[in-house]
């Protein structure tokens, strides 16, 4: 499953850690003979860090979160694009659930120990153990125990409409994805869309729609055990 991790990224990403906003470089500038003023920015475009602190804030406060989502897959070399459609939901402590509805059945589920890749159609169960993933980094932020700054650097990207957009470029180098943008509502800091760039260009984007916080998911929601019949597909064996 090739691209197993790189759509877990992209799943986990309205989650997922976003990073220093590019503290203020340490070395000063060389003075010129008319410097420059200082860039402020404005009551309307605040820094990056704003806008990350304002993301931490908002999901620190959320105990679990409900969404639809219409997630969008577009190659890059053909020009196509895939339309997948379904509802999400996330629990503290690291737990998840994604179902899809369009256009094929399909059910993530991750308990914070386990996670379960599950595709009716093709009777096959793909699971794999957290603990020794990178899935972790994304969910530990929704449980309040991620440090945004620790994972990536970011940017603010021109706004559009009511909403902040902000790159995030990993720290560490990744072989699965190159980058990613959050869209994140000015009012709210919600996380409303999220974009992950692989390394050949190919773009995963998703976007949240009905977003409900805090309404008491129950756990059993987030367990999963195979269907009698079901092949099971350990990751990595």
């Amino acid at each position: 499953m090739n691209a197993f991790a790189a759509l877990l990224i992209a799943l986990c990403a309205p989650l997922a850690a976003p990073g220093d906003p590019g503290a203020a470089p340490a070395a000063t500038p060389p003075p010129a003979a008319t410097p420059p003023p200082a860039a402020t920015p404005s009551p309307a475009e605040p820094d990056v860090r704003a806008v990350i602190d304002g993301i931490q804030k908002f999901y620190a406060t959320a105990t679990d979160l409900k969404a639809s989502f219409t997630q969008t897959y577009t190659y890059k070399v053909y020009g196509r694009s895939q339309v997948s459609k379904g509802t999400v939901f996330f629990k503290k402590p690291r737990m998840m659930r994604w179902d899809y509805r369009a256009p094929a059945p399909k059910v993530f589920v991750a308990d914070g120990r386990t996670l379960w890749v599950y595709e009716p159609d093709e009777n096959q169960a793909f699971k794999r153990d957290l603990t020794s993933s990178q899935l972790p980094v994304a969910l530990t932020f929704m449980s309040g125990e991620g440090r945004l700054e620790d994972e990536f650097d970011a940017k603010l990207l021109p706004s559009k409409d009511d909403r902040w957009r902000v790159e995030l470029i990993p720290k560490r180098d990744e072989g699965d994805y190159k980058s990613l943008v959050l869209v994140v509502d000015r009012d709210t800091s919600e996380v409303r869309a999220s974009t992950v760039v692989d390394p050949v260009g190919n773009t995963n984007e998703v976007v949240f729609s009905g977003v409900q916080t805090n309404t008491g998911l129950p756990e059993n929601g987030f367990r999963f055990t195979p269907p009698a019949g079901v092949r099971v597909i350990a990751e990595g064996k």
